[in-house]
């Protein structure tokens, strides 16, 4: 591996023997000494240096983690907002099919003479087909509404 010292350098880096012999450094240091002195530094820094690399790709893999567990998290959540999207597309199909039955109430609740008044079987027929044309509206609505691929039907 090519570092940017030179051997010079490298041989003072090694302290512990610059400290415990220093007539080995005593100007001009021949080329000997100083590749024999550049060694241990040289084997630490290559140490840091794989250190350094081996910390990097720790640091990649948790990135990838803590990516990957967002992505999970952000597909659980649009899981649970397509639940309530379809919650509140089925509320709403109730809704309508409530809303129509309520405008016959309304309609035949009205202060007018229409002749049913007189009937003693009529309330009962009003009411019975009132709410069997809501229960076949709100059927028909949910049809439409699944074979259009809006609502899908899960029980779990």
């Amino acid at each position: 591996m090519k570092y940017f010292f030179p051997i010079k350098d490298m041989a003072l880096m090694n302290l512990s023997r610059l400290v415990t012999h220093p007539e080995r450094f005593i100007q001009p240091v021949s080329e000997d000494v100083l590749h024999e002195e550049s060694d241990e530094p040289e084997l630490i820094l290559e140490a840091y240096l794989q250190q350094a690399h081996s910390i990097v790709n720790a640091l990649h893999l948790i990135e990838g983690k803590i990516n990957s567990t967002e992505e999970l998290l952000m597909m659980k959540l649009d899981t649970v907002r397509n639940r309530l999207l379809w919650i509140n597309t089925v509320l709403s199909l109730v809704s309508i099919s409530i809303a129509s039955a309520s405008l016959i109430g309304s309609l035949f609740g009205m202060n007018l003479i229409n002749g049913f008044e007189e009937s003693e079987t009529m309330f009962i027929k009003v009411v019975v087909s009132t709410v069997i044309g809501s229960i076949g509206m709100l059927a028909a609505l949910c049809y439409v509404f699944y074979r259009a691929g809006s609502v899908s039907v899960k029980f779990k």
